[in-house]
């Protein structure tokens, strides 16, 4: 009996651990030991349970714990669907946080191109318009240096700025071939300056692209003393055509779209700030001679007259009358004589200061504030002028005639100090030197 227990233990065990034909095995061995060592009763049902109990006891377990291992294999099949899922789900969420972090990148951007706009909205000269710009396209673009190019002129405008390790924009002192250096103008001080090669390069790209070609970012690597430098730039257009560059120098590479998007509303705002320039000209300019306009004349020789006294400063007023003008509109017709009034307004002009005031007064006289220079200074510039005049011969369509012309001096504050009497003097003055025999410079006073 004890060695079929022992066998039946074994064969418990091996129902709990074991594979289920060794169970089978040491079941069946049981089952025969216990037959051998006992006497068999047949009608006996104690012997029958005792049986029962020898040969399924292992078998049960072996099932039971087949049972139980199948429904192990399920729940971790379960468990890996679930974690499948889980794992799915939760690539799902980064997806979207991705996604929502993008949409506000790109919101982000979008406000930030939408205070491009309104920044720039109040600029009327292209100064301004760099100027305004600098903060929001800085940070857009992540750069520290930026250029604007205007080339709606013959003589391109540069305007560059860079950003100073504190953070402001400031005006390096460079040389122009420091092309890969900090080369800047402030956000005060934009005033023309020559192009550096690398601006000339782009701006002969510019201007060379097709009208209808795509406005994209364009790049240029260059090379100089100071070290290489990769500059992004995009053309500035005007009913296709183009009108600036914007330039950025070592733009991040995925910033090309952005820059692309500052180029677009930098464009709308170019336009406007030309548009606006070209309006301010006809309101205040002649359309024939392209001088200032007698009313706008008479306001800004307000200011400086007023401007000069304040600072204890000298003006001279010079009104100046073409000479026999009716007699050529008669001799040679209107034509003409409008070519000889536009010729001698452009020679007169360019032959001034940029901070001299000049003006068609009306019919072929002229009007001229020479800003803080005294009687005697202006005299000499008034006779440069007539000889100027003089000596300039004129093409008219098929004609070459000459001109001369008449011009009346008064100084304020030695002859007046008010705008309207000064003007009254050196009219008094040119008149005076009409009725001398024309072509002369006669200066107002007490007995002219």
């Amino acid at each position: 009996m004890t060695a079929v227990m022992i066998v039946w233990t074994v064969a418990m065990l091996a129902g709990l651990w074991g594979p289920r034909w060794v169970t089978g095995l040491l079941t069946a061995a049981t089952l025969v030991l216990w037959i051998a060592t006992q006497p068999v009763r047949w009608g006996d049902w104690a012997m029958w349970a005792q049986l029962a109990i020898l040969s399924l006891g292992p078998w049960g377990l072996a099932t039971q714990r087949r049972r139980d291992m199948h429904t192990f294999e399920r729940l971790r099949a379960e468990e890996r669907d679930e974690q499948g899922r889980l794992a799915e789900a939760a690539r799902s969420l980064l997806s979207l946080q991705q996604s929502a972090q993008d949409m506000e990148a790109q919101v982000t951007q979008l406000i930030d191109v939408y205070r491009i706009t309104k920044e720039t909205a109040r600029a009327l000269r292209v100064a301004d318009l760099f100027a305004l710009s600098l903060e929001s396209a800085s940070r857009l673009l992540a750069v520290q240096r930026l250029r604007l190019i205007d080339v709606s002129e013959s003589v391109p405008q540069a305007f560059r700025a860079a950003r100073a390790p504190e953070g402001s924009w400031t005006l390096p002192s460079i040389a122009p071939a420091s092309v890969a250096e900090a080369e800047a103008a402030t956000t005060t001080s934009t005033e023309k300056s020559p192009l550096f090669d690398v601006e000339e390069a782009i701006v002969r790209q510019a201007r060379s692209m097709p009208p209808a070609s795509e406005t994209l970012v364009r790049e240029l690597s260059w090379s100089s003393p100071e070290g290489a430098a990769r500059f992004a730039w995009v053309p500035l257009r005007r009913e296709q055509r183009v009108i600036g560059v914007f330039i950025a120098e070592d733009l991040p590479t995925e910033r090309l779209k952005t820059l692309a998007m500052v180029g677009d509303q930098l464009s709308l705002q170019l336009s406007r700030v030309h548009f606006y320039g070209q309006v301010e000209a006809l309101a205040v300019t002649d359309a024939l001679t392209g001088l200032y306009v007698r009313s706008y004349f008479m306001e800004r020789a307000q200011e400086e007259l007023l401007r000069s006294q304040r600072h204890g400063l000298h003006c001279t007023l010079l009104m100046a009358d073409l000479d026999m003008f009716k007699q050529k509109n008669d001799a040679f017709g209107h034509l003409v004589g409008d070519a000889i009034l536009k010729e001698t307004a452009q020679l007169l002009q360019r032959n001034l200061r940029d901070i001299d005031l000049i003006a068609r007064f009306g019919g072929e006289e002229f009007v001229m504030l020479l800003v803080d220079t005294p009687i005697d200074q202006a005299m000499l510039i008034a006779e440069r002028l007539r000889q100027l005049i003089e000596v300039h011969p004129i093409r008219a369509y098929d004609e070459l005639v000459t001109q001369t012309i008449s011009i009346g001096a008064a100084g304020c504050p030695d002859h007046a100090q008010q705008l309207d009497l000064l003007i009254d003097r050196a009219d008094q003055a040119l008149y005076a030197a009409k009725r001398a025999g024309r072509n002369r410079v006669v200066l107002w006073s007490a007995g002219t």
